[in-house]
């Protein structure tokens, strides 16, 4: 699937991932890379990078970024009992009111939004590290949904383009339709 040496891969449209949208579409981009946490690495930097331009609150740029680097880490980490190199996507669509995030993957079947919240006291207590990502992306998600789509995973989250008392633009950089 990826050859030492082969560079990530950005696409404007997933085929797998196409669906229509109920909201205009102000940008969006698409990022496959394999199953290692230095690809995630570089794909988390792009995507930083990608949304420091777009007409989105500071807290929204975070929010999107942190969510992106939290569920494609779990994939990675342990979506797959082999060595080998799986493809992972992600597709980022800032659209009026919300940023949609779809990730995509032929890992374990794995439902995140029935995965049980953490117990944060026993967590504190303990001091380990880890445990946290799924309900820091749950929390800061407007909504999450999951997809069992043959042998792969789909999860699609909505993140507010704008939050009350966040860094708002005031109007929209030139070139972006409003």
């Amino acid at each position: 699937m990826f050859q030492k040496g082969m560079s990530i891969c950005h696409n404007t449209s997933m085929a797998s991932l196409d669906r229509p949208m109920t909201q205009k579409t102000i940008a969006e981009r698409t990022w496959r890379f394999p199953n290692r946490m230095t690809a995630l690495a570089a794909v988390a930097k792009e995507v930083f990078d990608w949304l420091a331009n777009l007409p989105l609150s500071s807290r929204a740029k975070y929010s999107v970024g942190l969510a992106v680097e939290e569920m494609a880490s779990n994939v990675i980490k342990y979506g797959y009992d082999d060595d080998r190199e799986h493809e992972i996507a992600v597709h980022v669509a800032a659209q009026n009111d919300l940023v949609k995030i779809v990730f995509e993957d032929d890992g374990h079947a794995f439902d995140p939004t029935g995965h049980p919240k953490p117990d944060l006291e026993r967590i504190v207590q303990s001091r380990r590290i880890g445990g946290l990502g799924i309900e820091l992306v749950r929390r800061i998600s407007e909504k999450m949904e999951y997809e069992r789509l043959g042998d792969r995973n789909r999860l699609t989250l909505h993140i507010r383009r704008f939050e009350a008392n966040d860094t708002q633009l005031l109007s929209l950089p030139p070139g972006f339709p409003s």
